[in-house]
């Protein structure tokens, strides 16, 4: 018999969505950059670049233990007006996570603050 969904794995496939939550609002913020009529342009699309770098870095590496841990999640699903829904499978188990679109961002916003933290240390 198959163990169920242990808290770890949702662990992972929590901060995975956070990572790609966070990729997603960062490219597009790297295009307002360019588009931006900023003097000193160049430090903010550098310091995005980095961010942007260590985020796929972290996906792919969660990815492959993904992978190797048959876990699989599927695009999201606008739930609701506010509510965002992640569906995943971890060896044929099927689970879900809802997310408010505001705590989305809050949980993005304190992920960015460590990276940040981290550039300047």
């Amino acid at each position: 018999m198959k163990a169920p969904i242990y808290k770890e794995q949702e662990e992972l496939v929590h901060d995975y969505i956070i990572r790609t939550y966070l990729l997603e609002i960062l490219e597009n913020d790297l295009i307002t950059i360019n588009n931006a009529n900023f003097k000193l342009k160049q430090p903010y699309i550098k310091l995005v670049e980095t961010i942007l770098k260590k985020i796929r870095i972290e996906l792919r590496n969660m990815k492959a233990i993904m992978n190797r841990l048959e876990i699989k999640i599927t695009e999201p699903i606008l739930d609701n007006v506010e509510f965002w829904q992640y569906d995943y499978y971890v060896r044929g188990y099927h689970a879900f996570s809802r997310y408010w679109d505001a705590a989305l961002k809050i949980h993005g916003e304190k992920l960015l603050n460590i990276y940040f933290s981290g550039l300047t240390k």
